[in-house]
């Protein structure tokens, strides 16, 4: 399977896989579940709010008519994978970034257009936030920073994606995530290695990756989740 995103499941309890063949569960300890319902779309975009998942990406063979022809827009479930409902941009965008702020708050950006897009609403409806710029992925730590992994190195918003700024002192990445709480970041860089920031601290790096990362994740007990060459991996934290 390719992975193009994890999440942590509503609830904690494990992880979910947003994969070229729908969404994927992953046992707590990182092992390789089941599909999640029945959909078989290709999830390029997926992120947890509270106990929505929102996705985006484009249908697969038997994925169903109403959730969009061509691309999926915004779609979101409310139990945890099993059914979707389309939300926005049906048949029209593919967003490849998507993340969630604390307070609900939806950052992404479709393939169309550079434009950063903010939804308050639970993806319903999306509006410029100011900013342009291609990022292939993004975050938000626990103040609210939007952060993108841009060709330009890592890049921070503390306008609510209004500007961003280029982080000198990070790592250049090419994935990013944050844990649950928002607490922790995790990312790995050109180079496969794999660093975490916790609560605005310097990045730290703390190990690496076997070849290119698909996707990674970080729990708020800093165990961090992993697709790679390898497959899915779990590299526990010394707690």
């Amino acid at each position: 399977l390719h992975v193009h995103a994890i999440v942590t499941t509503p609830g904690g309890d494990g992880y979910l896989l947003g994969t070229h063949e729908g969404i994927y569960a992953a046992t707590p300890d990182g092992q390789f579940g089941d599909r999640v319902g029945d959909e078989n779309f290709d999830a390029m975009g997926l992120t947890a709010s509270g106990e929505d998942l929102i996705a985006s990406g484009h249908p697969g063979r038997d994925t169903s008519e109403g959730l969009g022809a061509g691309n999926l827009g915004i779609i979101r479930s409310d139990d945890g994978g099993i059914t979707w409902d389309p939300v926005a941009f049906t048949g029209e965008k593919d967003f490849h970034a998507l993340t969630a702020a604390p307070d609900g708050t939806l950052y992404g950006q479709a393939t169309d257009s550079g434009e950063l897009l903010s939804s308050t609403d639970s993806g319903v409806t999306w509006h410029p936030t100011g900013a342009t710029l291609f990022t292939f992925g993004l975050a938000v730590d626990a103040t609210g920073g939007i952060l993108a992994v841009t060709p330009d190195g890592l890049q921070l918003s503390t306008d609510g994606g209004a500007s961003f700024a280029t982080l000198t002192d990070a790592p250049k990445l090419y994935v990013i995530a944050a844990s649950p709480d928002h607490q922790r970041l995790v990312g790995v860089d050109t180079d496969g290695m794999i660093w975490t920031s916790t609560a605005g601290s310097a990045w730290q790096s703390t190990g690496a990756v076997h070849g290119a990362a698909q996707a990674i994740t970080i729990a708020d007990n800093e165990d961090i989740l992993v697709v790679d060459d390898s497959g899915l991996s779990q590299l526990r934290s010394d707690r």
